[in-house]
């Protein structure tokens, strides 16, 4: 990343990284980590996530997401969920002179203090426990913190924003146990990717705050997957916290319209390169990463992303907003925001539109800190 190492706002941001508790709550690198193509200690060019990274961006923390996809949900998807488990163990462990994995705010904190990075475990799609609060229990007996409850299809726990209509017309039986037994462990509930009925219906079953781990404003990009001001509202009246995603296509509704466009040949192509490649790991995420480039329309520019951030402000105030990228889960970022290095870069722009060091130290990750902290107390 280019700066200016004579601008005194950049060397303030570069500063109050080493200050904070820099917290990312949404990275799908397990994906990567599964085929094979990510050593989590090495710098990678084909992930957005690696520790060397991490460094280089002052991030402290991400929760790396065991993604389940919705079209498992009838095959078995534990059995998926508990591989990508089981590497992340098992490269935390490797590499356990330089990363913890924690299950606590505190873990954070102890991690934070001895120098190391911490990962944090979720899971994104409840369709993995199941049907079962047996598999539940055991997913947070294993590290997961959070779980988003369905993905873009509805699943049997709750319908999904992506959606084309409703099976449950929000919670089902089924997921209202479900919140309650999350509750009862003390784990964080995610309503990212559910639907605004199956959102609200979240918020009266639960006794706890919730979390959007990677949600955006749908008032500046107007799609399902976002938020609209309503739902912000309740939220953070709830005493949750929403997580920016930095994904292109939910940051800037021209963005949207282009990829919207190009969607199905993009999709087309992926999987023919995927089939040709089925043997070669790397070489599918070369040929994946040149067909990214071959559609992409210009770069979304990194001040989009802050007018979430100062939308959500603006509503709610500062205490109710965090950052949740989805890196190594989306194709597109804005520039200059393409890997978690980027990370200051957030910071300097904050530092830019006035918000106070406080106020930065509060969206790097105490908010998420902090509603972390209460729903444990209630569990």
């Amino acid at each position: 990343m280019k700066q200016n190492k004579q601008d005194s706002l950049w060397k303030q941001a570069l500063e109050l990284h080493e200050k904070a508790i820099v917290i990312d709550t949404h990275c799908d690198t397990p994906e990567l980590m599964i085929d094979g193509v990510l050593d989590i200690s090495k710098k990678n060019k084909f992930s957005n996530v690696d520790l060397v990274k991490m460094k280089e961006g002052g991030v402290d923390a991400v929760f790396f997401v065991v993604y389940v996809s919705n079209k498992l949900d009838k095959k078995h998807p534990s059995i998926h969920a508990l591989n990508k488990i089981d590497e992340i163990h098992r490269q935390a462990e490797q590499y356990r002179q330089f990363v913890e994995i924690a299950r606590s705010p505190q873990d954070i904190k102890r991690i934070h203090s001895k120098h190391k990075k911490a990962i944090v475990l979720a899971l994104e799609n409840g369709g993995a426990i199941e049907g079962n609060l047996r598999i539940l229990r055991d997913y947070y007996r294993l590290g997961i913190q959070y779980i988003t409850l369905t993905h873009f299809r509805n699943n049997d726990i709750c319908d999904s924003s992506g959606a084309r209509k409703p099976r449950w017309n929000g919670l089902s039986p089924f997921g209202k146990k479900v919140v309650t037994e999350m509750n009862r462990l003390g784990m964080l509930i995610d309503v990212s990717h559910i639907s605004d009925k199956a959102f609200y219906d979240v918020l009266k079953e639960s006794r706890a705050p919730v979390v959007a781990s990677h949600s955006s404003a749908r008032a500046i990009c107007d799609v399902p997957r976002n938020m609209n001001d309503d739902m912000i509202r309740a939220l953070a009246k709830k005493g949750g916290v929403m997580q920016i995603n930095f994904y292109s296509e939910f940051i800037d509704y021209r963005f949207h319209q282009h990829y919207k466009k190009v969607f199905r040949k993009h999709e087309k192509e992926r999987e023919n390169i995927k089939k040709r490649n089925k043997n070669n790991v790397q070489a599918f995420y070369q040929a994946a990463t040149q067909l990214r480039q071959k559609y992409a329309p210009p770069a979304v520019d990194a001040d989009k992303l802050i007018e979430h951030i100062d939308h959500v402000v603006k509503l709610v105030g500062v205490d109710y907003v965090g950052l949740g990228s989805d890196y190594d889960g989306a194709d597109y970022f804005p520039a200059g925001l393409e890997t978690i290095a980027s990370y200051p870069l957030i910071t300097y722009k904050l530092l830019q539109r006035g918000y106070s060091e406080e106020e930065i130290v509060k969206i790097l990750g105490g908010n998420f800190l902090r509603v972390w902290e209460k729903v444990t107390e209630e569990g």
